[in-house]
């Protein structure tokens, strides 16, 4: 995990790796959004469920590399995903906001 990083991020990462659906949407605020795949997902019924569908479809595991605070309240991830999704292995950006030490949105490009 990266060491600059909040807490929550860290939470995050530990219940998506074990799959554990319900920590995934308590790491959220009530009103968070989560853009991914050209979909946005809201509140955490939503989130829980977007992991819980993705999840189900692929098995993949997520390698945070490098990490940098955005203005106040945002914190920026470089990740590595490899897994059996189309290509086996992609580069992407997670885009955290963070309100009251949750996260408020998420958007993965």
């Amino acid at each position: 995990m990266l060491e600059s990083a909040p807490d929550v991020i860290g939470r995050f990462q530990n219940a998506a790796a074990n799959r554990d659906f319900d920590a995934i949407g308590q790491s959220f605020t009530e009103d968070a959004s989560v853009e991914d795949e050209e979909r946005t997902h809201r509140g955490r019924g939503e989130i829980s469920a977007w992991q819980r569908k993705t999840r189900s479809k692929y098995d993949y595991t997520v390698t945070f590399v490098d990490g940098e605070p955005v203005g106040d309240s945002g914190y920026r991830v470089a990740a590595h995903l490899k897994g059996n999704f189309p290509g086996g292995e992609a580069d992407v950006e997670y885009r955290f906001g963070i309100r009251h030490g949750l996260i408020s949105s998420l958007r993965i490009t």
